[in-house]
């Protein structure tokens, strides 16, 4: 599997939540129009619209306890589009795997989550591909994603 981003202009819409009471991550707006998964982080998963294979969230399980406190350097991002290339169709509905056993550090006073590698080298490309969300490539592989989340005790019609 390889990613890909095409630079653009674009006005993202959309907040990610932690939802303490679930201990998952989800995005609102939801896009109705996810319709695979890709595994990055525990039980994390990047949102994929088959049709296009472009990447528009993240969501799922990540339990706060196994996060790594830290101060984090977030990235200066562009922003624009990501896309994920698979090595086979992947049909609606799956889920694939890309790392599941990465680290999530969480800046506590910046409100982001780090889920990969938080040391981003110069000829990394990051993209912001939704709203404070950025995925971090190196060499056409992911080994970041980077997000601004918003804590709530319990999912309330968000």
């Amino acid at each position: 599997m390889r990613f890909s981003f095409f630079s653009n202009d674009v006005d993202f819409q959309g907040e990610l939540f932690y939802i303490q009471s679930e201990h998952s991550l989800l995005y609102r707006p939801q896009n109705t129009n996810v319709n695979a998964g890709i595994l990055f982080g525990y039980y994390t998963e990047l949102g994929v619209i088959i049709e296009t294979n472009e990447i528009v969230n993240i969501a799922g399980l990540s339990p706060k306890d196994n996060w790594i406190k830290k101060t984090l350097n977030i990235p200066r991002a562009k922003k624009g589009s990501l896309y994920v290339h698979f090595d086979k169709p992947l049909e609606k509905g799956a889920s694939i795997e890309c790392d599941r056993y990465c680290d999530v550090c969480y800046d506590e006073k910046a409100q982001y989550i780090c889920i990969g590698d938080y040391d981003t080298e110069d000829s990394d490309d990051c993209v912001e591909f939704a709203n404070n969300m950025v995925a971090v490539l190196r060499q056409g592989k992911l080994v970041a994603v980077w997000a601004k989340i918003r804590e709530v005790a319990e999912y309330l019609k968000l």
